[in-house]
């Protein structure tokens, strides 16, 4: 893909990029062994704030995501392998989705869940930039 600035093209062309940046980080958000991010916005209750990683995205209702789709958080690139049914959806309403760093199952994959590779997951910090696609 040909990068123009900070400007990335998805899958259909689309060079449109909605940025966000990670407000606050759970402390059992990240475990290296799981592989799996859990990403909300301010609304994620108490119970879950521990686990998640807090994000603010602004325009969040115009983040389009489908396979091939590339997402940065900082400067680390992510491919998009999978979209889960009610991923998008989440994003949109409370920035809510579940980052998986790992093959995409065959059958029960995780409904709100985008399935990215590398197979790596990113050194995550307060005030790193998450660039999604939009429309």
């Amino acid at each position: 893909m040909k990068l123009k600035s900070n400007w990335i093209k998805d899958a259909g062309g689309n060079d449109k990029m909605i940025t966000g940046k990670i407000t606050a980080i759970g402390e059992q958000a990240i475990d290296v062994n799981e592989k799996l991010l859990i990403f909300f916005d301010e609304s994620a209750t108490n119970g879950l704030k521990p686990y998640a990683i807090i994000q603010d995205v602004p325009k969040a209702a115009e983040i389009t995501l489908q396979k091939g789709d590339e997402i940065r958080f900082g400067d680390m690139k992510y491919t998009v392998n999978h979209v889960g049914n009610t991923a998008l959806k989440g994003l949109h309403e409370i920035q809510h989705a579940s980052f998986v760093f790992d093959e995409v199952p065959e059958s029960d994959s995780i409904v709100n869940g985008v399935y990215l590779s590398p197979f790596e997951v990113p050194q995550l910090e307060v005030g790193l930039t998450i660039t999604y696609p939009g429309k």
